[in-house]
C-alpha cells in the first residue's frame, strides 16, 4: 500500500501530526463529558415521582424535585462534570451549561475566520504554531476556572484554536501530501482515534478539571516538530517566494530520504504568471454555476454538521453505561473511515455521490429507530440500554455555523428525548435528497488540473469559474 499511494517518511510524520491535531479538536466534544448531568433522587421519606423515573424527562425530574423534595441527593456518577461543581442541574443554571457548548461552536466558527485569513498573510507553519500554542494554554486554564463563566470564555478561545486545527493546519498537511493520499489520511488517521484516546483520557482522569489540563496537552508534540518543519513550498509559490520555495523543497525531499529535484524554468514561469489575487466570499456568487456549487456543498457541509454534533454532544444522555457507549461510538466512527478507503480503493462504482448517501441512509434508520424506541411506551425501564446498541474553506464555515445548533439539541433532550433524533433525522433526510439530486460525482476527477488552457471562451469561462470557487475555499480554509 505505501508504494501503492508513494508514501515516504515525510508523509508519515505529516499524518501521525494531523492524528495529534485531531487530538485537540476533539475539543469539540468535551461537552458530553463536562456538561454530564448526573442522576438526582430525593431522601425525603416516603417522597414519589409522579411516574417511574425513567418515563419521565430532566426538566420534569427537576420541577417535581424543586417543587415536593427539600434534601435533593446527587447520585454517583461515572464522570465529576463542571455541572456538579457549579450546580447547574436546574432550571436557567441548565441551560447556561449547554450555552457553555454553544459559545465554544461559536469560538470555532470566529476562528475559522479570523486563522483562514491569517493564514494565508503570514503562511500556514507560524499561524498553525501560534493557534496550536493558544488553544493549549487556555485549555490548561480551563482546568483552573473558578466559575462556569470564565470557563465559558476560556472553552470559546479553545474553539478558535480547534478552528485553527481544522482549517489553517489541515491546509499545510495537505500542501504536503500527494492528492491521491488525502482519502488514506482520513480513513486511518481519523476523528474516530482521536475520540477513542480522548474519551479514554477523560475516564482515567474521572474529573473535568483534570481532563480538561490533560486532552489540552494532547497537542503538545506538535508544537517542537512544527519548529524544525519549513513553510509550505505551496504556499511561497502563491507569494511567488519562489527562493523561499525551492529552499523548503530541498528541506522536504530531506527529510523524505529522496534527492532534490528543482523544477524546470518553464514551470516556474508558469507560476510566476499564476493570478495570486485574494478572492472573497463575495466571488463565490459572480456567476451562477459558481454559487450553484457553493450552494449545494454548504449546504451538504452544513447539514452534516448538524448531524454529527448534535448526535454526538446528546450521546451522553442515552441509557446504559457511559463510557461503553463513547467507545463503541468512536470505533464505530473509526472503523467507517477505514471501510471507506478500501470501498474507495477497490470497488469503482462507489463514487463520490455513494460515499456520502449510503451513510447517511443508515445514519437516518438507525437513529429512525432510537426514536421510535423512545416514543414507544413502555411497560417498564428495562428496554432502554438497548438504545445503545442502535446506533474545507466555505464548507468549514457552513459546518461550524451548523455545530452551533448542537448544544441545544442536546438541551433539547431534557426536554422531550426524542427531539435530537427528529432534529438529526429530518437534517439527513434533507442532505440526502440534495446529494442525490444536485451532487456532481467528482471521483477520478483531477481537481488540480484546472489550470490547463482551453480553447473555447464558454470552456475558459467555465474553468475560471472554478478557479475561483477552489481558491475562496482554500483562501477561507
Amino acid at each position: 500500500m505505501t508504494k501503492f499511494l508513494n508514501i515516504n517518511r515525510f508523509h508519515w510524520l505529516c499524518f501521525v501530526l494531523w492524528q495529534f491535531g485531531l487530538f485537540y479538536a476533539c475539543q469539540l466534544i468535551f461537552p458530553i463529558f463536562y456538561n454530564f448531568h448526573p442522576g438526582l433522587s430525593c431522601d425525603d421519606p416516603g417522597f414519589t415521582f409522579s411516574k417511574p423515573k425513567c418515563k419521565l424527562s430532566k426538566v420534569q425530574i427537576c420541577s417535581e424535585l424543586t417543587a415536593n423534595c427539600s434534601n435533593i441527593h446527587i447520585q454517583p456518577a461515572p464522570f465529576h462534570s463542571m455541572v456538579q461543581d457549579f450546580k447547574m442541574f436546574c432550571g436557567s443554571k441548565a441551560y447556561d451549561a449547554a450555552w457553555i457548548a454553544t459559545i465554544q461552536f461559536i469560538g470555532a466558527l470566529v476562528g475559522a475566520l479570523v486563522y483562514g485569513h491569517l493564514g494565508d498573510y503570514f503562511g500556514r507553519k507560524p499561524v498553525s504554531f501560534v493557534g496550536i500554542s493558544i488553544g493549549i494554554v487556555f485549555g490548561v486554564a480551563s482546568g483552573f476556572a473558578p466559575s462556569w463563566e470564565i470557563f465559558a470564555v476560556l472553552m470559546f478561545i479553545c474553539g478558535t484554536s480547534v478552528a485553527c486545527i481544522m482549517v489553517v493546519f489541515y491546509a499545510y498537511i495537505l500542501e504536503f501530501i500527494e492528492p491521491q493520499q488525502r482519502v488514506f489520511l482520513r480513513s486511518f488517521f481519523n476523528w474516530g482515534y482521536a475520540r477513542l484516546v480522548f474519551t479514554l483520557v477523560c475516564f482515567i482522569c474521572g474529573y473535568w478539571r483534570s481532563a480538561a489540563i490533560v486532552t489540552s496537552l494532547l497537542a503538545l508534540p506538535i508544537l517542537p516538530v512544527l519548529l524544525v518543519l519549513p513553510e509550505s513550498p505551496k504556499w511561497y509559490a502563491t507569494k511567488n517566494r519562489f527562493r523561499e520555495m525551492k529552499e523548503a523543497e530541498k528541506k522536504v525531499a530531506w527529510l523524505s530520504g529522496l534527492p532534490y529535484v528543482e523544477k524546470e524554468d518553464q514551470k516556474l514561469k508558469k507560476m510566476e504568471e499564476k493570478d495570486t489575487k485574494m478572492y472573497t466570499i463575495r466571488d463565490l456568487f459572480t456567476s451562477w454555476n459558481t454559487a450553484y456549487s457553493t450552494i449545494v456543498v454548504g449546504s451538504l457541509w452544513f447539514s452534516t454538521s448538524v448531524s454529527s454534533f448534535g448526535a454526538d454532544l446528546n450521546s451522553g444522555n442515552l441509557a446504559g453505561n457511559f463510557y461503553l457507549s463513547q467507545f463503541v461510538s468512536a470505533a464505530a466512527i473509526a472503523l467507517s473511515k477505514i471501510s471507506i478507503f478500501l470501498l474507495d480503493t477497490f470497488v469503482p462504482s462507489f463514487n463520490r455521490q455513494r460515499l456520502h448517501q449510503v451513510p447517511q441512509i443508515i445514519m437516518i434508520g438507525c437513529y429512525t429507530a432510537i426514536m421510535a424506541l423512545m416514543i414507544t411506551p413502555d411497560s417498564d425501564c428495562s428496554s432502554q440500554g438497548s438504545r445503545n446498541l442502535a446506533s474545507i474553506g466555505t464548507c468549514s464555515l457552513l459546518a461550524r455555523t451548523g455545530a452551533l445548533l448542537a448544544p441545544q439539541m442536546a438541551y433539547l433532550s431534557d426536554i422531550y428525548p426524542p427531539i435530537p433524533y427528529a432534529i438529526v433525522c429530518s437534517v439527513g433526510i434533507i442532505s440526502l435528497l440534495i446529494s442525490c439530486f444536485f451532487l456532481p460525482d467528482t471521483k477520478g476527477v483531477d481537481l488540480g488540473a484546472l489550470d490547463a488552457p482551453k480553447p473555447e471562451n464558454e470552456e475558459s469561462k467555465r474553468v475560471e469559474e472554478d478557479e475561483i470557487r477552489i481558491e475562496v475555499a482554500e483562501n477561507l480554509a
